[in-house]
């Protein structure tokens, strides 16, 4: 299930939570340049605030989507999962 529409998705990470099957937004990264040819400069900042939020929650099930290639994010745009990756 993708993530609840951000603005300019194709321009941001988006962090979320799952909630009993829906995913509610938790972080909304700052967007990236208009035609960003690499979403690096950023990415390495929000793994970490991903695995941080994790770490204080361990309960909760979070999905990170990196910048969709345009339009709404979708499930091919999941790059971590908190219930499989570290």
């Amino acid at each position: 299930m993708a993530p609840q529409p951000v603005t300019n998705p194709e321009r941001r990470f988006v962090l979320t939570r799952l909630d009993g099957g829906v995913e509610i937004n938790v972080v909304v990264s700052t967007a990236l340049p208009s035609n960003f040819t690499s979403d690096q400069a950023i990415r390495a900042t929000i793994l970490s605030t991903a695995r941080s939020t994790k770490l204080s929650n361990s309960g909760v099930v979070y999905l990170l989507y990196s910048p969709s290639n345009g339009g709404p994010h979708t499930d091919g745009d999941l790059i971590w999962r908190s219930d499989q990756n570290d």
